[in-house]
């Protein structure tokens, strides 16, 4: 077997690992979304605004359990548990990196069993009503993302690392200039092919499964020189 220890797979959760964004939905059923999602869009309010107004919502009309509960509905990527499966067997470290909240992420992936998972997301807490909390934002950063994904890349890895990530959306976007081999679809897709960030398309984790197994076997798992200079640089920053 190849050698793959250097590689660490950074994942997206909302329509990545779900194929439906969950959080979308969520502030869709509680609360005014279409407004605050062309609000943030817009530039009128910064993400934590964003996440605070929506919040506000949850308070009125969802607790936390209400939250747990609401994900039953979702289902997973057809071919992620074979991928985290995939992930054990060649003992690489896959990680979740979500702007999205723990709270519905973590019950998502105890109800397909998968309780072992790493994530890194906002949280919500009673102080003394609901409200959002950010761990893991960044002031040094000028992504549009609360929970910091580049950061907690530059800090969950080490220099030898070799950086992969798979993702969908806007709050990827930061991450995937600082990632050696990147998966993209929908939004995300698009920027990269925009900014000329080298990526394979994938359409499920079928596609991701086939295309790095192929990486290994070929020994072909390598740094991308620019992502490897921004790490340093970013890192230098914080």
């Amino acid at each position: 077997m190849i050698n793959s220890h250097n590689l660490i797979i950074f994942c997206d959760f909302d329509g990545t690992v779900s194929p439906i964004d969950i959080s979308d939905e969520l502030f869709k059923k509680y609360g005014d979304f279409n407004l605050y999602q062309s609000k943030l869009r817009s530039g009128e309010i910064t993400i934590t605004d964003y996440w605070h107004k929506l919040c506000d919502y949850l308070n009125e009309e969802a607790s936390i359990d209400d939250i747990a509960h609401f994900i039953e509905q979702f289902e997973i990527d057809n071919y992620f548990i074979n991928f985290v499966d995939f992930c054990r067997k060649y003992n690489i470290e896959l990680i979740i990196l979500s702007d999205g909240f723990i709270e519905y992420i973590k019950p998502f992936f105890n109800k397909f069993g998968l309780n072992n998972i790493k994530i890194f997301a906002n949280k919500m807490k009673y102080n003394p009503k609901l409200s959002p909390i950010f761990p893991f934002a960044s002031e040094s950063c000028k992504c549009n993302c609360a929970s910091c994904k580049r950061n907690i890349i530059l800090t969950d890895s080490s220099p030898e690392s070799i950086i992969v990530y798979v993702g969908d959306g806007y709050s990827d976007y930061c991450a995937v200039n600082h990632s050696d081999i990147i998966f993209a679809k929908k939004n995300l897709l698009t920027y990269c092919n925009e900014n000329k960030i080298p990526h394979y398309p994938y359409k499920s984790f079928f596609d991701i499964l086939n295309i790095l197994k192929k990486i290994i076997d070929r020994n072909n798992i390598k740094k991308r020189r620019q992502a490897e200079l921004l790490r340093k640089q970013a890192f230098e920053i914080e």
